[in-house]
């Protein structure tokens, strides 16, 4: 009779065990499987939505010259009401920046004392800067895009120059 008493308690660890297994080898696998659809870009800035920078520029309908890729940075943030903005720095040649303004059809506007509030709203970690003088520019709206764009830069003297772009459906 001990004998059953004790091969029953062994069944049962056995049994706790397996499920134990069972259950960390499922939350394993979910980690993987949603670590795995995450996407992440060492240009993304910290707390977005993880997104690819092709989604985010065709959300905003805005096209990015090959010279632009590899001096910037974005970050692409929405929230359950649909609303969404996408913030973006580009460090480049000032043709670069120029290219971009072309290819999107950039017009200048009034030029303002003060840089646009997205770029002096942005966090300080992120090297925007808040004192410069910015030329600002719009991009026409766009009937098929959920976004209004707005473009500021610094187009001094210098050959380099850089480009800060806000797109928000909201």
């Amino acid at each position: 009779m001990r004998q059953a008493a004790t091969a029953g308690k062994i069944s049962f660890v056995r049994r706790w065990i397996a499920g134990l297994t069972v259950l960390a080898i499922a939350i394993v696998a979910t980690s993987v499987v949603v670590l795995w659809r995450r996407v992440y870009d060492p240009r993304q800035y910290p707390g977005n939505d993880h997104i690819m920078l092709s989604s985010a520029l065709d959300w905003a309908h805005l096209t990015l010259p090959e010279c632009g890729e590899h001096g910037m940075r974005y970050g692409y943030y929405s929230n359950l009401f649909g609303e969404a903005d996408m913030l973006m720095r580009i460090s480049a040649s000032r043709g670069c920046v120029e290219q971009f303004l072309s290819a999107n059809a950039a017009e200048p506007i009034d030029a303002e004392d003060t840089p646009p509030a997205f770029v002096t709203g942005a966090p300080d970690a992120w090297g925007w800067p808040d004192n410069r003088l910015l030329s600002g520019y719009s991009i026409a709206a766009n009937r098929t895009s959920p976004a209004m764009v707005e473009l500021a830069t610094d187009l001094d003297t210098t050959p380099l120059a850089d480009l800060f772009v806000h797109a928000s459906s909201s």
